[in-house]
């Protein structure tokens, strides 16, 4: 489970989606976005073009667990970032997920 620290309010998702950098992937988009203070902030949208239900919960449970290593392995817990991924695609493989995922975190926080 994600920490309710770095659950960002879905009242944050519109001025994200419209005024973050975007990195987009395979299965999905991180949009990020730089506030003045807090922890980083992650929020998961994941679209019904995935499938039934059963496939968009298991899309977001990888999704939560994928965030909760990177925030250790990367150091992002004290940053002050909101971000939110935008899932388009299903992928049931951990590792492949976590490839992409990974890739696309270095790209936003190595160009900030």
């Amino acid at each position: 489970m994600l920490p309710y620290i770095h659950r960002l309010d879905s009242k944050h998702l519109k001025s994200i989606y419209n005024d973050g950098e975007k990195y987009r992937g395979e299965f999905g988009m991180l949009v990020v976005k730089e506030f003045d203070k807090g922890p980083c902030q992650f929020a998961f949208v994941v679209s019904k073009k995935i499938g039934n239900a059963v496939q968009r919960h298991a899309m977001t449970r990888l999704l939560r667990q994928i965030t909760i290593e990177t925030l250790k392995e990367y150091g992002l817990e004290n940053k002050p970032y909101k971000c939110q991924y935008i899932a388009f695609k299903y992928c049931n493989t951990y590792e492949k997920l976590k490839d992409e995922y990974s890739k696309q975190i270095r790209m936003a926080f190595t160009n900030s």
